[in-house]
């Protein structure tokens, strides 16, 4: 969340679990010291931890694409970037949404929201296929529009198994978490010789993810953020992650979902993560995203995501139907 640094508790757990993997503090990139030069763009090279192994570690946000669609609207082909006039409408559009509050839920004041209105000409995060679009096989299709659409969906809202994972303050869902929404877009790499560790301000949640080569869990283990096992390739962190559980839904695809995702740091304050999701059963062909994300020292920071199952907002939202169903059934009688 873009506010001024204060000390985050969630972030200090997370660092201190890693603090106690490594015995000692990871390295964190120093900024030059007061008149001296940052290096040239073309003098950067990724940095190592005292390991040897590239330097992920850090703060990342995608604020800046957060108007960037997963999915390219049809009518642009495979035409990658917007034109300026196409970036003046999305603003204004965006801009307007942000004065009504959240779209659909008319969820607070814009000053609630954050991220860049539109720093980004990008049709959709989808690379490939080339058209931007998700390669939908017919039963995929089926279970994506099918989906538990939760709080934004029509209802009836009898219990929390009616609300989607997200209302219930579970999960958004591997790979879904990367996807910039209104806010809480960052999230943090921590590093170990054996383990790399990703806390998620969206909904607090965390992975450790073993480095040591080791094999998967049985396939009788499913997770919400399924099993996921790390290695290098050079300088990119590749994670492949598979047993999912059959609770979740990523555009159409449950258990089936394998996912493999590439870390690579592409400048001093910017890092991209392309992933890429298979599912023969979900789609007809693999297809991968690529996400933007920087880091501000002096901007950004995690907070503490004050969600949990069963909160108030849950209650509110069950208790709001049934008095919804008693002035429906009241004004029945009335007739």
């Amino acid at each position: 969340m873009g506010y001024p640094r204060l000390s985050s508790g969630l972030g200090v757990v997370a660092l201190g679990a890693a603090f106690i993997l490594a015995g000692t503090a990871p390295a964190v990139a120093q900024a030059p010291a007061a008149g001296v030069a940052a290096p040239a763009a073309n003098d950067w090279t990724v940095p190592r931890t005292p390991w040897g192994h590239p330097d992920l570690q850090g703060i990342w946000t995608t604020d800046d694409e957060v108007s960037v669609p997963v999915e390219r609207p049809e009518d642009l082909g495979e035409r990658g970037a917007l034109t300026d006039e196409e970036i003046a409408a999305r603003t204004a559009a965006r801009e307007a949404g942000l004065e009504r509050g959240s779209p659909g839920t008319g969820d607070g004041p814009a000053h609630w929201y954050e991220g860049a209105v539109d720093a980004s000409t990008r049709t959709s995060f989808i690379v490939d296929p080339p058209d931007g679009r998700i390669p939908y096989s017919d039963t995929g299709r089926r279970e994506w529009d099918n989906r538990n659409r939760g709080s934004f969906g029509e209802g009836p809202f009898n219990g929390p198994e009616d609300l989607d994972l997200r209302d219930r303050c579970i999960t958004r869902g591997l790979p879904n978490t990367y996807f910039p929404s209104a806010y809480n877009n960052g999230f943090q790499i921590i590093q170990h010789e054996e383990h790399v560790a990703i806390l998620y301000e969206r909904l607090h949640e965390h992975r450790l993810i073993p480095l040591d080569g080791r094999p998967h869990l049985d396939a009788s283990v499913r997770q919400w953020f399924g099993d996921s096992r790390a290695r290098w390739e050079g300088d990119t962190l590749v994670v492949e992650t598979t047993n999912y559980s059959d609770e979740v839904n990523f555009r159409g695809s449950r258990e089936g979902l394998r996912l493999v995702e590439r870390f690579t740091r592409t400048g001093p304050e910017t890092i991209d993560l392309e992933f890429t999701v298979s599912d023969p059963g979900a789609w007809t062909s693999d297809w991968t995203v690529l996400v933007h994300a920087r880091t501000d020292p002096n901007y950004w920071q995690i907070f503490e995501y004050a969600c949990h199952e069963a909160n108030y907002g849950m209650f509110n939202m069950l208790s709001g139907s049934r008095a919804e169903e008693a002035k429906e059934a009241a004004e029945s009688g009335s007739r």
